[in-house]
């Protein structure tokens, strides 16, 4: 039986407005314009079939499932994996700041192409946050729908999408992957937007 999986990125952040990372331990609502990137969102996922959504415990990716099931009075399922990744001292830093502090890892971190064990101090590996994503879709394989949407996180998204040879790319706030299971996993290059 095939799955379809529309995983998103949730919107706008002051955090992400000032350049400032928010990993897992800030947990700020979205701001105006992220308010309006998610009625956007919703209108443009409105036609997709979604049954469900399922969303990371976080507040700016919840706040966005909210508002992408209202028009479609869909049920929303918290599911802890698909939170975004531990980035340990980082977290609250200003992006310009990190590279200054940690020059050698920003460049590992930016230039892998793989979910390898590169890590900031105190934070979760780039395969950590990978294997957590996965494990948190194939409990969604579980579900009784078909047509799912998924309410995540930048790091957690990039670092789980290079499983399909997508990226490293910086994810932009409701920017929208199609994925689909039908025995295999796979990424419909033409439905990324």
């Amino acid at each position: 039986m095939r799955k379809d999986f529309y995983l998103f990125r949730h919107g706008e952040t002051a955090y992400n407005a000032a350049g400032r990372w928010q990993g897992r331990s800030v947990d700020l609502p979205l701001d105006s314009l992220g308010l309006e990137q998610a009625a956007s969102l919703a209108a443009k996922l409105q036609d997709r079939g979604l049954e469900v959504i399922y969303s990371s415990p976080l507040r700016r990716a919840l706040q966005t499932a909210k508002i992408v099931a209202a028009p479609q009075n869909l049920a929303i399922r918290i599911l802890p994996e698909l939170t975004e990744g531990a980035f340990g001292v980082c977290e609250g830093m200003l992006t310009g700041d990190i590279a200054a502090q940690y020059p050698a890892l920003w460049q590992r971190w930016y230039k892998e192409t793989t979910a390898s064990d590169t890590r900031w101090p105190g934070g979760e590996s780039k395969f950590e946050m990978q294997q957590r994503m996965f494990k948190g879709f194939e409990k969604m394989l579980t579900a009784p729908e078909n047509i799912i949407g998924v309410a995540s996180h930048s790091g957690s998204m990039r670092y789980f999408l290079l499983a399909f040879g997508y990226g490293p790319h910086k994810i932009p706030n409701t920017s929208v992957f199609h994925l689909f299971y039908n025995g295999s996993w796979h990424l419909d290059d033409s439905a990324v937007g």
